[in-house]
Parts: structure tokens; C-alpha cells; sequence
């Protein structure tokens, strides 16, 4: 954009009428008005009623000097974004500092070129439309994200009460069809061929609690997450706590070997809270092995940071799944059999946000997929040495 600098208004303030008779046929002569006045009392007067585009200031005036004029008007709100010009025949290095501490933009010595006066004038007017263009375009763009962010808090509010209304109305339909199939159950006879599918049924229904459980989980922490509770607790009783809870679905792990790093490692957090993102990360982990892979779960600290390490030695995923796997339904195929990871990931990455940490995935070097969680380690002191179950499948 070129801005146009015709029409635009040019006071001039100066005691002595030659200059002022002189600037302002120039200035007429390339286009502008021209306000001409010899005291600086009345141009302010004039300024506050009519606002021009550029100001023309001379120092040495009675009554009001051009710095006490420059002053006056940079404390006026109305007056303050006017780019002021002093025009003087003081030439030392400290009267032009003066000029621009009281907010002047440009200071140009008398005796003036006419041509250079209005060479500055045309500059500064420019730089003036473009700053009040781009004043606008700020303001324009403020706008469309605030109507923007508007309309996506209605869009976020309408997805959170659809978890809600989805987790809590649906139970009910689902406990009548969960109930009538197990009387089917109960009802068949003892040599039918159907009872083979008990433990697909068994397991959808488990599925389905889930998934309703974490929808609950997902509305209660991106609602009201001030309400949580957290406290220092030992990270390595809750790694410990989410093998327990997955005993049985997740492959071999040595715990004390794998929590070895993190046994006096006290972090800030909700227990229940962060057993429940361990517990989910690590059956979504589940999710991406076939029998006889394996899991590999490390802990360590660095700079203060504690981490815990999550490893596959499944399958690998493309890089937009990769991109969407902590997205609520982002993730769609699993490394093994089909459906998606529900809402396990999506819940553990944000309550680990909630507790200032993060959880990153990527491909293994060779195969399989790493989860990289990262918790603020707290300054606290250890807790005793955990007394760990064994996770390691020996009998």
C-alpha cells in the first residue's frame, strides 16, 4: 500500500510571519492544507478542534516555547501520536537532543531548503498513514481473533457437553443392552456354541466403561482443572501403581530395575490422577505389540526434568498419525487388530499439562514406538525405598 499524503492538514507554528507566509505557499503549492499560526497557546487551541496530520514547530517563540508546545501536546491523548517537526536556527547537539526527548520526530535548522522541508513533511505524513494503516489492520485482525476465539470456545464448550451428555446419558441404554446379553448369556446352554464369545463380549464392555469413565475425566480436567488436587508424591509409587493396575495385559517388566532411576524422585501432582496417565500410556503401549513383543519402560532425571520412557517393540506409524495420537479420536489405527487407542492418550497428555510436564511420541530407531514422558522434579525429600510387586512374569 502507498499511502496518499494529499489533503492531508500541515500547522505550522512560528513567530515570525516571513517563515509562516513562505511555508505555507510551499506547502499549499504540494498539495497540503496549511494551518498557520504565530503562538503556540493557539495552536493547541486550534489542534484540540481540528487535529492536523503534521505539526511544523519553531523553538525560540514568546509566551510558549516550541519544546513546552511539543510537550503539552504528547500529554494529550487526543494530540500525542501527531508527528511534530521542529523547525530552528539552534544548532547545537543539545538543543536537537532536547527536541527529540520531548517526542519530536524530526529537527531541521534554519535557514531551511524549502525543498527539503517538504521532502521531511511528505516522509514523515508516509510514515504516519502507513503507522495509522497498520493501526488498523491490528485492530481489524484483533477482531477476527476475538469472533474467532469466540465462536471457538462456544464450538469447545459444545464438544465438552457432548462428553458430558454422551458419558452419562448413554449409560443407561448401554446397562439395559449389557444386562439383557448377559441373561442371553445365562440362558444358553451349556454345550452352545455361543459361549465362545464371552471374551470379545467381556472385553467390549470394558471398552465401553472406559472410554465413558475417560470421557467423564477429559470434561472434569478441561473444565475445572483448579479444582484438582495436587501434593509431592513419589513418581516411582505411581509407575509402580499403573503396573499393578495393568498386571496381566502389559508384558514383562522388571520394575525395580526400571524405576531404579526415579526411587527418590518426588514430583507435584494428583496421585489417583497421574497413576491414571501412567496406567493409560502404558495399555496404549499394550495396544501396539502382538504377543510376544515386548515393552520396555526406563526412567531417568536430567536437568531437573524426570523422565520416564516408554518403548515398543511392535509396528511403526506414519507421521500424521504419529502428529495425532495424544488428539481426542485423532489416532484410527492401531498397531495391532483394528478401531482406534479411545480416549487413553488424549487423557494422559493432558493430565501430565496439568502437572507442568508433556508426553512426545515417535518412531524407534530400528521399529516400535517410543512415549517420552517429562515431569518437574520437586525439591522434597526422598520417600522410603518402594517395596515393588513382580512384574516380570517368573514364576
Amino acid at each position: 500500500m502507498k499511502p496518499d499524503t494529499s489533503q492531508a492538514t500541515i500547522m505550522i507554528v512560528d513567530d515570525e510571519p516571513e517563515n509562516l507566509n513562505v511555508l505555507e505557499t510551499v506547502l499549499s503549492l504540494a498539495g497540503y492544507r496549511v494551518a498557520a499560526f504565530p503562538r503556540g497557546a493557539m495552536a493547541l487551541a486550534a489542534a484540540r478542534d481540528e487535529m492536523p496530520d503534521l505539526i511544523l514547530l519553531d523553538v525560540n517563540m514568546p509566551e510558549m516555547d516550541g519544546y513546552e508546545v511539543c510537550r503539552r501536546c504528547k500529554a494529550d491523548e487526543r494530540l500525542q501520536h501527531i508527528p511534530i517537526v521542529f523547525l530552528s536556527a539552534l544548532t547545537d547537539i543539545s538543543d536537537k537532543a532536547r527536541a527529540f526527548e520531548v517526542g519530536a520526530v524530526d529537527y531541521v535548522p534554519k535557514p531551511f531548503a524549502q525543498a527539503e522541508v517538504v521532502a521531511r513533511v511528505g516522509t514523515h505524513i508516509k510514515l504516519r498513514r502507513y503507522q495509522h494503516h497498520l493501526e488498523e489492520l491490528v485492530e481489524q485482525r484483533l477482531a477476527e481473533l476475538t469472533e474467532a476465539h469466540r465462536r471457538l470456545q462456544l464450538w469447545d464448550g459444545a464438544n465438552k457437553l457432548w462428553l458430558n451428555v454422551l458419558s452419562h446419558e448413554m449409560r443407561t441404554p448401554l446397562n439395559g443392552v449389557i444386562g439383557s446379553a448377559e441373561l442371553l448369556f445365562g440362558d444358553l446352554a451349556a454345550d452352545s456354541p455361543l459361549h465362545a464369545l464371552r471374551a470379545d463380549y467381556d472385553e467390549a464392555c470394558a471398552r465401553i466403561d472406559k472410554l465413558m469413565n475417560d470421557a467423564l475425566a477429559l470434561v472434569a480436567i478441561e473444565v475445572k482443572p483448579a479444582d484438582i488436587a495436587v501434593a509431592p508424591i513419589s513418581l516411582a509409587l505411581a509407575l509402580s501403581k499403573a503396573l499393578d493396575a495393568g498386571a496381566g495385559q502389559i508384558p514383562a517388566i522388571e520394575p525395580r530395575a526400571a524405576l531404579a532411576a526415579v526411587e527418590g524422585v518426588t514430583v507435584v501432582a494428583d496421585a489417583a490422577l497421574l497413576d491414571r496417565a501412567f496406567g493409560d500410556l502404558l495399555l496404549t503401549a499394550t495396544q501396539c505389540v502382538k504377543t510376544g513383543e515386548s515393552i520396555v519402560l526406563e526412567t531417568r532425571v536430567v536437568d531437573g526434568q524426570a523422565q520416564v520412557i516408554i518403548a515398543t517393540g511392535g509396528g511403526m506409524l506414519s507421521a500424521e498419525a504419529l502428529e495425532m495420537f495424544f488428539e481426542v479420536g485423532g489416532q484410527r489405527t492401531l498397531l495391532k487388530g483394528g478401531g482406534d487407542f479411545g480416549l487413553g492418550a488424549a487423557l494422559a497428555s493432558r493430565i501430565l499439562q496439568l502437572f507442568n510436564g508433556h508426553v512426545a511420541v515417535h518412531n524407534g530407531e530400528h521399529r516400535g514406538l517410543v512415549m517420552e514422558v517429562s515431569l518437574p522434579v520437586h525439591a522434597a525429600p526422598p520417600p522410603a525405598s518402594l517395596d515393588f510387586p513382580d512384574y516380570s512374569g517368573a514364576p
